[in-house]
């Protein structure tokens, strides 16, 4: 038992020794007091408890004065600060502690000191600042935090300190005393940057300035900044906390927001909002609102509502409503309302409502169009409008499939889709004769429907479609104007009927095109040939008719 306990107590031993040589020597915890005691005999002793050697030149230092003071579970840089009153600097190498006299300067001082919680205990990352030069310093592992500033003379002097889940804290000192020991309240506030914000920062590695982003929730204001990289530039490691009117980002730079204009060689960051006016070579990203025009080379990006224009060689997005104008070279994607204009090269999206228009090369799509889509492929629940493309699908629109026969095919098929201001057609016919030689014939077209009564309409259509024998082998194409009548007899049921004009443009060195008519022969209006590659026209008045569903 007796060799048991001498094991337990040399283990402790062991490992307070051990954890004594981990800890840095000027954050080692003593307990020492003094009275009326001189300095060099109070340092002799000091050393002893603290386990290290002081080094100092006793012409430099008045080692005949005397010391008093109560010091319990202090670290060893604290005791010298309090005793020197701030006026000797600290700087440990191996076992050894340095001591020198400050420079006096008329232009800087150092500030330093511990920021601790209620217990006493140092609080690590805490975010310290001047608020009037934007200096600053996070707290380390063991709560010290260290900066320059300039001279504060005889003005009160004021540090801010800033700590998540903290209340925050303004310290004034008009005292010459450069060391501060600060306490922060525990105090809940939910502070906390968006997520998006902090994720974006994290691959920097820039561990301050996501400390500070978390920090430092108070809205500062300056003028003008002016930066290389984000951190690095005039309003230092808190820039992220300050709004400038006017920003001049030499590559890029992070901000608070903007008011008034904002300029970056690649990048500009706002964690607010932006306005009037935000250009880069790159990309622009604002976690609030922009309020005026965003200009960038590739990307811009708001995560709140767009009031004006946002402009970029490949897509703007944004998390709100876009009320103005967004251009991009490939897309524009707004997860909210539109009111205003979409153009983009390839694709615009609009996740909820669309007041104005949507200009794409191949794809729009918005929930509810009050206005009108243009592109290759449109897509909404509803429109007001007229959505143009090859291809239109509103969901709560004008679909109609369509059997019918006309003066060419004994059977047509056809889909149409969009809304009655402005549908788009795909259809198909076919006449059976030999079963090697099927007559067939596919086509598309673009119609509108104005309305006559309440449940009469008109048919306006305009189409072309290949007719052939077999495999397609030659041009033979039947284009055609229709004007026809259509009556909804019942929900989902309507009966048409209407003449239409044909022009048929066909190869006249092929000889074994289909013949034209099945069942009627309609009399030919006008045949002509023309010398360009043998093409000839002929020119007639047809009919068509048959059931509507849907």
């Amino acid at each position: 038992m007796t060799r048991f306990l001498l094991f337990t107590l040399a283990f402790f031993l062991f490992l307070k020794q051990g954890q004594s040589q981990t800890t840095p020597i000027l954050e080692r915890k003593v307990s020492f007091s003094a009275q009326d005691e001189r300095l060099d005999l109070f340092l002799k002793r000091l050393s002893q408890d603290a386990g290290c050697l002081f080094s100092y030149s006793p012409s430099a230092l008045d080692v005949t004065r005397s010391v008093s003071g109560t010091f319990s579970d202090r670290p060893l840089r604290e005791i010298l600060e309090v005793v020197f009153e701030g006026n000797v600097q600290l700087k440990s190498k191996g076992v050894y502690v340095i001591l020198t006299p400050k420079p006096e300067s008329s232009k800087e001082i150092s500030i330093s000191g511990y920021v601790v919680d209620e217990s006493g205990k140092g609080i690590r990352d805490a975010t310290v600042y001047d608020p009037i030069t934007l200096k600053s310093s996070t707290t380390d592992e063991f709560g010290y935090f260290q900066f320059e500033v300039k001279n504060p003379a005889s003005e009160n002097f004021e540090l801010v300190v800033n700590k998540k889940d903290y209340a925050d804290t303004l310290v004034l000192d008009n005292s010459t005393n450069s060391f501060q020991k600060i306490l922060l309240k525990s105090e809940d506030l939910g502070k906390s940057i968006a997520e998006p914000m902090k994720n974006f920062w994290l691959w920097t590695k820039n561990s301050v300035g996501v400390t500070n982003l978390e920090n430092v929730t108070d809205t500062i204001h300056r003028g003008f900044q002016f930066s290389v990289v984000p951190f690095v530039g005039t309003n230092r490691k808190i820039s992220g906390s300050v709004i400038n009117d006017y920003s001049l980002n030499m590559l890029g730079g992070f901000s608070g927001g903007t008011e008034k204009a904002e300029l970056g060689g690649l990048f500009n960051i706002n964690k607010g909002d932006a306005g009037v006016v935000q250009i880069a070579g790159l990309f622009n990203q604002v976690g609030g609102e922009v309020r005026g025009l965003q200009l960038a080379g590739l990307v811009n990006s708001a995560m709140d509502s767009v009031k004006a224009a946002q402009i970029a060689g490949l897509s703007n997005f944004t998390t709100g409503d876009v009320k103005g104008f967004q251009l991009a070279g490939l897309l524009n994607l707004a997860t909210k309302n539109v009111s205003g204009t979409q153009i983009a090269g390839i694709a615009n999206y609009t996740h909820r409502d669309l007041k104005g228009a949507q200009i794409s090369g191949i794809l729009n799509i918005a929930r509810n169009v009050t206005g009108s889509q243009v592109g290759l492929i449109n897509y909404s629940d509803s429109t007001t409008g007229a959505p143009v493309g090859l291809i239109s699908f509103v969901r709560k629109g004008y679909h109609k499939v369509e059997i019918g026969a006309d003066e060419m095919m004994a059977l047509n098929i056809s889909l149409r889709t969009g809304t009655r201001a402005f549908y788009n057609m795909i259809f198909a016919g076919m006449r059976p004769e030999q079963a090697d030689s099927t007559t067939w014939a596919f086509g598309y077209g673009i119609g509108f429907s104005p309305r006559l009564g309440k449940k009469t309409y008109l048919n306006i259509e305009f189409s072309s479609q290949q007719m052939n024998k077999g495999n397609v082998a030659a041009v033979n194409l039947i284009n055609r104007a229709y004007l026809g009548f259509d009556w909804q007899m019942a929900r989902g049921f309507g009966l048409y009927a209407g003449p239409s004009l044909n022009w048929r443009v066909y190869d006249s060195s092929y000889t074994d095109h289909p013949d034209t008519f099945t069942y009627a022969e309609p009399k030919i209006l006008s045949e002509k040939t023309y010398p360009v590659e043998d093409l000839a026209s002929q020119l007639w008045f047809g009919v068509r008719a048959g059931v509507r569903f849907f």
